[in-house]
């Protein structure tokens, strides 16, 4: 007869083969819980993640490789867990956590949900669908070198919203380069161009995809690694190096950022499936009319200077009289051969830009 240890084993044993399991993200977090999961025996998992592999995610979520660049984190995850548990049952989703197809019904569908997000909108969305499906969820995150886990369970535990979170002042990469959809997003982006024009450059802070990277569009990012494999590796270009030869021309880089790039994120169809996409500008074709407003209204007597609208055309002349503003104050501090060749994002007030 067993013993009531061994039958607590075998017990356990059958819950875990029998549970259905669901995990949102496959990225650094996501590869191992996923790795994890296989190899604790739990044999029904699907995943979900929206992203695509991208060479800086290369050093860290081990279940990718340099041929996988560019292809689905969900898909590649699967393939390569399968590839430790053959026997396991697992189910990858290209695909937003948002769509109205993974509702309350799908979330019942599960014993548990396991969170690997990178961004408080997906957990709080996550954490309703939960607790309206009334399923157990797994709630982790990690910031730096430092981690943390809960567990959320409809009327034993608190959820993820029921104490304020701090607001978030770092946000993920493909957000700021791809996706903004917040103004906050915009400025983060704003203050990395700065930084890679006229700061200290920082890799981390690249502020558009890069045609000589493979990026995340599919066979776009597969030729591209094509293209650079016979010199050994990834090579990225500077922007900095960039805007140097050709002197910090205001047009080319703004033809660079807001044409060029578009065009480029325009080939990520997939990113536009449910978001509105981009429209490049033309230089020399900029419209004078502000968006959502009469003709009249950038110009009216009685709105406050402050409070004017400014249209397109507009922006971009204050964008190039502001370029070269800190390109002659960048030369300026390089000429005088001050402790550090470059311009501080907070230190440039003093040109008063605007």
């Amino acid at each position: 007869m067993a013993s009531a240890g061994e039958r607590g084993l075998l017990e356990m044993k059958n819950q875990t083969a029998d549970a259905k399991l669901l995990v949102i993200g496959a990225g650094g977090i996501g590869c191992e819980l996923l790795k994890n999961l296989v190899l604790s025996a739990f044999h029904d998992i699907e995943v979900i993640d929206l992203d695509t592999i991208d060479v800086s995610n290369l050093n860290r979520q081990f279940l990718f490789q340099k041929q996988h660049v560019g292809k689905s984190k969900a898909i590649v995850a699967r393939e390569s867990c399968l590839k430790f548990n053959p026997d396991a049952k697992i189910v990858a989703h290209h695909d937003t956590i948002f769509d109205k197809r993974y509702g309350k019904e799908f979330f019942k569908k599960f014993d548990l949900v396991l969170n690997a997000l990178d961004n408080k909108a997906a957990r709080n969305h996550v954490n309703r669908m939960c607790l309206n499906a009334d399923v157990a969820l797994v709630e982790s995150g990690s910031a730096g070198y430092l981690g943390q886990v809960t567990v959320i369970k409809k009327g034993v535990t608190e959820c993820y919203e029921c104490q304020p979170k701090p607001t978030q002042k770092t946000y993920p990469g493909c957000t700021i380069r791809n996706t903004p959809s917040e103004p906050i997003h915009c400025i983060v982006w704003a203050k990395h161009l700065f930084n890679q024009l006229f700061g200290e450059e920082d890799p981390d802070q690249d502020v558009s995809p890069d045609t000589a990277d493979p990026e995340a569009a599919g066979d776009a990012g597969q030729e591209a690694l094509k293209e650079t494999e016979a010199s050994g590796g990834i090579m990225r270009n500077s922007t900095r190096e960039w805007a140097k030869g050709c002197d910090w021309d205001p047009a080319k880089l703004f033809s660079k950022l807001f044409r060029d790039d578009i065009k480029y994120l325009l080939s990520m169809s997939n990113l536009w499936q449910k978001r509105r996409p981009p429209t490049p500008l033309d230089w020399n074709h900029l419209p004078d009319a502000v968006a959502g407003s009469s003709s009249t209204a950038a110009v009216d007597n009685d709105v406050i200077h402050d409070q004017i609208m400014w249209n397109i055309k507009q922006c971009a002349e204050i964008f190039s009289d502001s370029v070269n503003k800190l390109k002659l104050a960048l030369k300026s501090k390089i000429g005088e051969s001050q402790e550090h060749g470059y311009l501080v994002w907070d230190k440039v007030k003093e040109l008063i830009l605007l």
